[in-house]
């Protein structure tokens, strides 16, 4: 028994291949690349300030507010310093983190087993290598720093650098909450 399909018409995957890059260059033309589309690009969004971190986007929002506001939150700055015709504050923490990590003092090899011969191959020996060592106490040290421009006592730029920053973060989205509040309110 004969097929019923018909001989001239494509596979059906070639039928999907077609329809898939005809989407795709249809999208191609409404790609946010910053140009006509109403959409913003990945890139401007990042380069204007949007981050996968949390706490870049935290300390985001304190731009454009007061400096007694970055004070109320975080407290007093650790350290200031001028820049040009701004001022830059710097808040910093550390936390260490005790832990044990493995030292390999050397390590032996022995043979446990062989591999028998066959078809002209020698056999293979197997042999097992053992590290030995010892565990040793370290610690590991977190950092965190936020940084904050300001100019005419209103912060215009804010930066966040390191690994570890629960406490600035949660007082800065603390003090969000309670800003929101105060404004929803008045």
């Amino acid at each position: 028994m004969k097929s019923s399909k018909n001989a001239s018409s494509p596979p059906a995957r070639y039928v999907v291949g077609a329809i898939l890059l005809t989407a795709l260059a249809a999208l191609a033309g409404c790609a946010p690349t910053g140009g006509s589309s109403t959409l913003p690009s990945l890139g401007k969004m990042f380069s204007s300030g949007l981050s996968f971190s949390p706490s870049v986007n935290v300390a985001k929002n304190m731009e454009g507010h007061s400096i007694d506001d970055a004070i109320t939150a975080l407290g007093e700055p650790n350290k200031t310093h001028p820049d040009g015709d701004a001022t830059v504050l710097e808040w910093s923490d550390y936390q260490t983190s005790p832990y044990q990590s493995w030292v390999v003092d050397g390590s032996s090899s022995q043979m446990v087993g062989m591999i028998p011969a066959s078809n002209g191959i020698a056999a293979t020996p197997v042999m097992q290598t053992t590290n030995y060592g010892h565990y040793e106490n370290r610690v590991a040290v977190y950092q965190c720093g936020v940084y904050m421009r300001m100019k005419d006592s209103v912060i215009t730029e804010t930066k966040v650098q390191g690994n570890v920053c629960p406490d600035f973060i949660a007082a800065l989205r603390k003090w969000a909450g309670e800003k929101e509040d105060r404004n929803y309110m008045n």
